[in-house]
């Protein structure tokens, strides 16, 4: 699994503005994806980075994140 604090990193600091984040690489149980995502979006938030496009991709074995921000 990969460390939740480097995507948070990426996503306050880094120079780019679009993600597409695979969230079974950070959570093990992918049904629980709202809750990372929520958790997320709190933290740009607090962190004044705007939320462009938001949409999640649902299969059967992955949920993938499709971000772009504004920063």
């Amino acid at each position: 699994m990969k460390e939740l604090d480097n995507l948070i990193y990426d996503l306050i600091f880094s120079e780019n503005t679009y993600y597409l984040i695979d969230i079974s690489d950070y959570i093990e149980d992918i049904y629980q994806y709202q809750y990372f995502v929520d958790n997320l979006k709190k933290i740009l938030k607090k962190s004044k980075v705007l939320i462009v496009k938001n949409q999640i991709l649902i299969d059967s074995k992955t949920v993938i994140w499709e971000l772009k921000v504004k920063k």
